[in-house]
């Protein structure tokens, strides 16, 4: 069976405790070799509600998992805002995040970017012209040294896809994988024909923009461009072309769910903080995803709970 999914709302107690201790119930484990990979996404770190003493319990369970991943996926929104902070604000909050990160976790890790990494978009809030040598998304490259705000890579029988599904537009921000970058991921995709893994900060596909999306007063359903990726027909049809691309996670939404369709698993991967360092968000707790890839291109997934309560 290819995947080995855990229900949104299935949490129990004991699944929790176990979380809380670092315990990862039984994964079906076929006689096939396997990547450990975590999805870690949407952490916010800030200096207020504890979230500096979560984020660091929260490295430190995914580092107790027996197996220990071999590579962590990082989903994007690491700090909290930058959108609208400015720049001693945003200093200060990618600090927090890289110190948590390189004190506690020290594996192989690969970043996309989230809408609330990208700098000063909020001219009036942050104080910015525009005009910033880390301005917009520049300050995303500067942390993690990246030529573009998207790259792959191969680690093991695996390829990685790290997309910039984030288009600023003149009233925000939209899901999407704009011209550019999708001609890049044709050629990338061309050129290889390992078991492939994309990871967006905005979903690609998911329900939960549809669970959210009904509107009372009409009787439809509006999805709107900034929970679900716009040009997902034009994605459909390259992989379709491109059979060996298996599963496509994304965070963004703090949700968890899954979507089998066309070939294609697409994993919502919850939040790391819940519902912004609140607590639980939409029925789901805080937590981040442990997938196991198996060198025929299956997978087992499932999102562990790490054991936050929200702190007075």
């Amino acid at each position: 069976m290819e995947g080995c999914y855990v229900p949104s709302m299935s949490f129990s107690r004991r699944d929790l405790l176990a979380a809380s201790a670092g315990a990862v119930l039984p994964l079906n484990s076929p006689a096939k070799k396997r990547l450990r990979v975590a999805h870690f996404t949407d952490v916010h770190i800030q200096p207020e509600l504890h979230a500096v003493e979560g984020t660091v319990k929260a490295w430190r369970h995914l580092m107790g998992q027996h197996p220990r991943p071999d590579l962590v996926l990082v989903g994007g929104d690491m700090v909290m805002d930058a959108w609208s902070a400015d720049r001693d604000r945003t200093k200060l909050q990618w600090d927090l995040y890289h110190r948590t990160r390189k004190d506690n976790m020290d594996l192989p890790v690969h970043h996309a970017i989230g809408n609330h990494d990208i700098w000063g978009i909020d001219k009036g809030a942050s104080h910015t012209s525009g005009q910033e040598g880390l301005w917009a998304k520049k300050w995303f490259l500067d942390a993690f040294g990246y030529a573009r705000t998207y790259h792959s890579f191969d680690f093991a029988d695996w390829h990685f896809v790290m997309l910039d599904n984030v288009l600023i537009t003149p009233d925000g921000y939209n899901g999407m994988v704009d011209g550019d970058q999708f001609e890049w991921l044709k050629e990338d995709l061309s050129r290889t024909k390992k078991p492939t893994l994309l990871v967006s900060h905005i979903p690609l596909l998911s329900i939960t923009g549809v669970v959210q999306g009904y509107q009372e007063k009409t009787g439809e359903w509006n999805v709107g461009g900034d929970v679900m990726t716009k040009n997902i027909d034009a994605l459909r049809d390259l992989f379709l072309k491109n059979p060996h691309v298996k599963v496509a996670v994304s965070g963004h939404v703090h949700m968890v769910d899954r979507v089998d369709y066309a070939g294609v698993s697409y994993l919502c991967g919850g939040a790391v903080c819940g519902s912004w360092w609140k607590g639980w968000n939409a029925g789901f707790p805080p937590g981040y995803r442990l997938i196991d890839l198996y060198s025929d291109g299956t997978f087992e997934e499932r999102y562990v709970p790490w054991g936050w309560t929200a702190q007075a």
